[in-house]
């Protein structure tokens, strides 16, 4: 029998090179190693540095999010841009090569290009909690286009699997073994989030929270970039960390290439994002490092973090200073996160290595003439 060749062609929408943009080229790496022939479709942006670090070839497309300006002027600037990406999609895919979508805003180009004549498999990486109007429409008039969904969380899943989109859950996975985070926190105590910085991740009520709290030598360190479409937000929140309650006590550190090494100095890890997280990456790391964990109650994190940390309420800085109170004061609760974390990421394999495998198992699965894999 003839080796089947086995070609996957990644799109990718544009913006920053951040975590689903890491997740999605260490996919890719991975899929090399089990003989996939691997390109990227994309816009220019900062991912393309990395594709040549890879060796990944590219493929220029239009950038495929929605641009500034006025609603209807940009719709229709974007409804162009899908447009340019289905031509180019439909000349450049090559026979029996996986289309493979990276996030929600890919899935109308891969929808134009069907009804241009593309029957290629397509597969869409899932990362998102679709919740919103707008968005739940996109998903339901192109998620026809999708032969198979692989959504990060159930909680990904759910509202894909409502409208009939083949879906499967492929958790996260972070480094593992790490070292673990030293048993004493540091003092003053500090208080990490780690997210691109934009408003609906929370930083403005970790913030706020910040200026709750009882404990009044803690700091928050803010770490992670900026999406250009944020800059006013970014300088709404320097102004509010210059306010007197909390001044001196905020550190914004940017971009880090060792995030991890940065993460086990802090005595507590936050994710106070206001929209449901699909399954944040930031709370894995700190599961595995055994730093203890704040997470809003919603989306896929509540999936996994069990005794590793506590939940609070989305939104209500209130309630996020006591619990950062309650953690930086109560040793054995702090002791009870620090052990649960790494058990809880080893018993479910939310592993890099353990993702890789099962991604690219469900690749080879839309490749025809080959098995579905076990879930």
């Amino acid at each position: 029998m003839t080796p089947v060749t086995k070609r996957v062609l990644a799109v990718v929408p544009g913006g920053l090179y951040a975590g689903a943009e890491m997740v999605l080229l260490r996919d890719l790496a991975a899929a090399r190693e089990r003989g996939w022939q691997v390109r990227v479709a994309s816009g220019d942006c900062p991912l393309l540095e990395r594709l040549d670090e890879l060796g990944f070839a590219h493929v220029p497309i239009a950038d495929l999010r929605l641009p500034a300006g006025p609603k209807p002027v940009a719709l229709a600037r974007l409804g162009g841009r899908v447009a340019r990406a289905a031509v180019r999609l439909r000349s450049g895919l090559r026979p029996g090569e996986v289309l493979l979508a990276n996030g929600l805003n890919v899935l109308p180009a891969i929808r134009a290009a069907r009804t241009l004549g593309v029957r290629n498999p397509a597969v869409w990486l899932a990362h998102d909690v679709l919740v919103r109007g707008d968005r739940l429409r996109l998903m339901q008039a192109s998620g026809a286009a999708v032969d198979l969904a692989i959504a990060v969380s159930e909680a990904t899943a759910a509202p894909l699997r409502a409208v009939g989109i083949p879906t499967v859950v492929v958790w996260n996975g972070t480094t593992w073994p790490v070292e673990l985070a030293p048993a004493e926190p540091p003092q003053p105590p500090v208080i990490g989030l780690s997210a691109v910085l934009t408003e609906h991740k929370g930083q403005m009520v970790l913030l706020d929270a910040l200026g709750r709290m009882r404990n009044r030598e803690a700091v928050v360190e803010r770490m992670g970039g900026v999406l250009p479409k944020d800059g006013d937000f970014a300088r709404t929140l320097q102004l509010r960390a210059r306010r007197p309650d909390i001044a001196g006590r905020v550190r914004f550190l940017g971009h880090r290439t060792d995030p991890l090494a940065r993460l086990r100095t802090w005595s507590v890890s936050v994710s106070a994002s206001t929209a449901p997280a699909a399954g944040p990456l930031t709370a894995l790391e700190a599961m595995a490092a055994g730093v203890p964990f704040v997470a809003t109650r919603h989306g896929g994190v509540m999936e996994v973090l069990g005794d590793a940390g506590i939940s609070v309420a989305p939104g209500d800085p209130a309630e996020l200073a006591e619990a950062l109170d309650r953690l930086l004061a109560d040793p054995d609760l702090r002791a009870r996160c620090r052990d649960a974390g790494p058990r809880i990421i080893e018993d479910l394999g939310l592993t890099i290595e353990a993702h890789q495998r099962r991604v690219v198992d469900h690749l080879d699965a839309v490749v025809p003439g080959t098995a579905a894999p076990e879930s």
